[in-house]
């Protein structure tokens, strides 16, 4: 499937991301606007469910980077919205749910680390992963600044 290996890389580096900041954010512990930082990543399967890849683009920041497995960094939101009319078609994929979340951090920056399905348009799961994004917040708002995200599949073996 042609979203597979993006999500993979995009989870993969998500994960790795989150890692490495932890520490940092640990101070902090969880952020104080955790529910509005979920918000956004359940508008995110909202407007999924929805195929309005537009308004997925919206939740971005003008300068966000998608990081997604095995692919090159995508970067501002008419770049990322063009990745999505690829790879999220909604002949493709019908929907997402996201669950288990760890949220950290501050005022104006957060980091949600959370699991991922997604389904297809029958609303099967097709794709098991997770996801760490990090938000900022902009005009009073929660956006995604970065976004990185890999499946649960088992790598292939390198061929030699």
């Amino acid at each position: 499937m042609t979203f597979t290996k993006p999500l993979a890389s995009f989870l993969g580096a998500s994960i790795a991301f989150a890692l490495h900041c932890t520490p940092a954010l640990a101070a902090s512990t969880q952020s104080p606007d955790a529910a509005a930082v979920k918000a956004v990543t359940e508008q995110f399967a909202t407007d999924l469910a929805k195929g309005d890849l537009k308004a997925i683009s919206r939740l971005y920041t003008d300068d966000a980077r998608l990081l997604p497995p095995n692919d090159d960094p995508v970067s501002g939101r008419a770049a990322i919205l063009a990745y999505f009319e690829k790879t999220l078609r909604p002949d493709l994929v019908g929907g997402a749910t996201f669950d288990h979340y760890e949220i950290y951090g501050g005022e104006n920056s957060a980091i949600s680390l959370s699991q991922i399905r997604m389904l297809d348009t029958k609303g099967q799961v097709i794709e098991r992963g997770k996801q760490t994004i990090v938000l900022l917040k902009q005009d009073g708002k929660w956006k995604i600044h970065r976004d990185m995200w890999s499946d649960n599949a088992p790598t292939s073996p390198e061929k030699p």
